[in-house]
């Protein structure tokens, strides 16, 4: 028996796959180390013993970090294949053990938990009592390493621009507009007559650099007049820019959807200023080799149905228009540049 062979057999251990994934995904010893909740040196050790048992390199440092040789893409292919396996095994096994009440993993970004979640877990518990919802939060960064590992079985969120690796595929739900907002009582939302120039000199939340939104808003506001000050918080976070737009005469950008049901709460205001050729994208994520459950496809479904039951925008000039009733599959929508947001 080759040594390549007894290793692998006899020595290689689902938390060495674990390793090698999340490396693949972070890219570095100190975020995988931070990410396993271990020390820099057992990951480096335990790398170190892994390429030594098999005898061959499977990562090699890079500018951009850590990336894989040749061996450890295949093996780390192979890796997640075989814990998507086991998570598919662990959640039969507790349906099993629980009374056969399936479970579902859905990983939520921020921007839909406010909104389309908690409309969707309503619709669930009225029609299935006999699945249960998993939520985890978090961003498209560390949802989709959550996603191939099996942590989650499909994710709800903002649809990225640029196109998504191809173990994954996407559906889109619906897309939103983005409004302008500001605290309840902002001195802009007293104007009589409210002109882009007019938010010059006000502190902005934004979104950062990196999102597929910056640079449509700052491109839009500087045909409009609109000097952005330096004194500005860039943020993908929720409820911190929520956090600052009530405790501050900041102006933000929020998807409508998001906007209205805060603006429903009493902490903020949409401004009559149309935000034209920006929208946010709402879907959802899977994979495409993993088998989906009955329950999976039952929840896909259904998140399909509250979304199609959201009221939505067809033409619609002014950002505090009653959206009239719930768009169907025929309903055009308005012709707008979609951007999506990582």
């Amino acid at each position: 028996m080759s040594r390549l062979d007894w290793y692998i057999r006899a020595n290689l251990k689902l938390r060495h796959l674990q390793l090698l994934v999340a490396m693949d995904d972070l890219g570095s010893v100190n975020r995988v180390a931070a990410y396993l909740n271990v020390t820099q040196p057992a990951v480096s050790k335990t790398l170190a013993q892994i390429e030594e048992g098999l005898e061959l390199p499977l990562f090699e440092r890079t500018p951009r970090g850590m990336e894989p040789t040749e061996h450890g893409a295949c093996l780390i292919r192979h890796a997640r294949e075989i814990l998507g396996q086991l998570a598919v095994v662990r959640d039969e096994l507790r349906d099993i053990t629980e009374g056969r009440i399936t479970r579902v993993s859905m990983g939520v970004l921020p921007a839909t938990a406010c909104v389309l979640v908690p409309r969707f877990i309503a619709q669930l518990e009225a029609e299935a009592t006999d699945v249960a919802v998993n939520v985890r939060e978090g961003t498209m960064a560390t949802m989709l390493p959550a996603l191939r590992a099996g942590d989650v079985d499909l994710l709800v969120g903002l649809l990225p621009e640029r196109r998504l690796p191809v173990e994954f595929d996407s559906e889109l739900l619906y897309e939103d507009p983005v409004v302008v907002v500001v605290r309840r009582g902002h001195p802009l939302a007293a104007a009589r007559r409210l002109e882009w120039p007019m938010l010059s000199g006000y502190p902005m939340v934004l979104p950062p650099p990196s999102a597929s939104t910056r640079g449509p808003i700052d491109a839009f506001m500087a045909e409009s007049g609109v000097d952005v000050p330096r004194r500005h918080v860039e943020s993908i976070s929720t409820l911190t820019n929520i956090g600052v737009l009530q405790f501050t005469d900041s102006v933000g950008f929020l998807a409508r959807d998001l906007a209205r049901h805060f603006a429903a709460q009493g902490a903020l205001e949409v401004l009559p200023l149309e935000v034209p050729n920006i929208l946010i994208r709402v879907g959802l994520v899977w994979m495409v080799d993993r088998r989906m459950s009955n329950a999976q496809r039952m929840v896909r479904e259904l998140l399909r149905e509250t979304a199609a039951r959201m009221p939505r925008v067809v033409a619609d000039t002014s950002p505090l228009a009653d959206p009239g009733p719930p768009l169907v599959a025929s309903t055009p929508v308005v012709q707008q540049r979609p951007v999506g947001i990582w």
